[in-house]
């Protein structure tokens, strides 16, 4: 076996070696895209604060955090871009327990403050059982309202912030 062979086989080794010793490949943290060149973005986790009533579920408290992902500077077309995901959001009331869940992405107008609404799907809990009370989740829609402001070189100052936008139930 030639000298040559010999590294490429022990490199081929070592770097097999190297992922079972990690774990499986699930277990890697995500990667993160990098940002197109001559941008940063301003990234968040901001706490929801607020409730509302649905018609089918009553008023729910909401707790969680949204993460915020704000573009800078503007895009071409003087838009910003902005990325909210919900993170272990949880909607509480009496006898029931709602998730939400899902992302939303915005192009907005540059501007000072920002202010924008998004709507993100409510879930039951994973291990809802059929007939709970919590299926009533399915197909109910949590509006979330966003403030960022930004300086004058466009960068988020202060802290964003997301509160629920209540949803009014309709006169029965």
């Amino acid at each position: 076996m030639s000298v040559s062979r010999i590294v490429r086989w022990a490199a081929a080794a070592a770097i097999v070696t190297a992922g079972a010793l990690a774990g499986p490949a699930s277990a890697a943290p995500p990667a993160e895209p990098p940002a197109a060149p001559g941008t940063q973005a301003s990234r968040f986790e901001v706490p929801l604060t607020g409730s509302a009533t649905f018609e089918e579920l009553g008023e729910l408290a909401f707790t969680g955090t949204v993460r915020v992902a704000v573009s800078n500077p503007a895009d071409a077309a003087a838009k910003r871009i902005i990325h909210t995901r919900l993170g272990e959001v949880v909607g509480t009331g009496t006898g029931v327990t709602c998730e939400a869940r899902s992302a939303e992405h915005f192009r907005l107008a540059a501007a000072e403050t920002l202010t924008f609404t998004g709507t993100f799907d409510l879930v039951p809990p994973d291990g809802t059982a059929a007939g709970d009370a919590a299926e009533a989740c399915w197909g109910q829609h949590l509006d979330v309202r966003f403030t960022v402001a930004l300086g004058a070189d466009g960068k988020v100052t202060g802290e964003p912030t997301a509160v629920v936008a209540a949803e009014e139930v309709p006169a029965p």
